[in-house]
């Protein structure tokens, strides 16, 4: 499963991995997306850990198997 996910601007991202905490940071609560899961997966490069207070329009899973 793959889940999907459109931020407020209108980009399409992939939700990779959710963590509580991450080495990089004392708050909680974060987001690996990826800008650029269009592209196959070893191209892909423009990951991105974001708060998990970030807002989406929409999260939906799929399954592209």
């Amino acid at each position: 499963m793959t889940t999907v996910a459109k931020m407020m601007d209108g980009r399409m991202v992939e939700v990779v991995r959710v963590a509580d905490t991450v080495a990089f940071s004392d708050t909680t609560g974060w987001i690996m997306i990826c800008m650029d899961f269009e592209k196959v997966y070893r191209k892909r490069s423009q990951f991105k850990w974001v708060p998990a207070t970030t807002r989406f329009d929409w999260v939906r899973e799929f399954d592209f198997g």
